[in-house]
């Protein structure tokens, strides 16, 4: 049954959401990556489709395929909240394992510190929203959205996790 929960969020996963127009970087809509996954154009449509945004460190990861597909579990520390209730300190995020399930994705790097916004699988597991606007790397005291992502998160979610623009 938990595999069969499983299936069914990486199908929703891997199709594509289209939000409402602007709120990309400088106020223009965001262009969705090429692949098929849910892509948010908006600061607001990214936000409401987590359950749980922190800002947490990366203490290990491993891969597995458990689930019957190439994934990546990160055990990752919770420094701060920034929207819901993580299960504890220490979670788990998972995501497809970078060039196994999707032609790329996040490569979470053990010792650093990233904003996740994940999504709560009915089995209870945590996933990234998604592998383009799911991680954001922390340099500096500051959010930096990966290569494809131009959406910004807000400066409320942004304070509540210590971080600037």
């Amino acid at each position: 049954m938990a595999a069969l929960a499983v299936a069914v969020a990486v199908v929703v996963t891997l199709v594509t959401v289209y939000g409402s127009q602007g709120g990309g970087s400088g106020g223009r809509p965001a262009e969705p990556p090429a692949a098929d996954e849910p892509y948010y154009r908006t600061t607001g449509d990214l936000e409401r489709h987590a359950d749980v945004v922190v800002r947490a460190r990366v203490d290990a990861t491993r891969e597995t395929d458990q689930d019957g597909f190439p994934e990546t579990i990160a055990t990752v520390r919770v420094v701060a909240t920034g929207k819901g209730k993580p299960p504890g300190r220490t979670m788990y995020a998972a995501y497809p394992t970078p060039g196994a399930a999707l032609p790329s994705g996040p490569e979470l790097t053990v010792r650093h510190e990233y904003v996740l916004l994940l999504a709560r699988v009915d089995d209870g597991k945590y996933v990234l929203v998604n592998t383009i606007q799911g991680s954001y790397g922390i340099e500096a005291g500051r959010a930096e959205p990966g290569p494809h992502n131009r959406v910004a998160l807000s400066d409320g979610l942004l304070k509540a996790l210590g971080l600037t623009r």
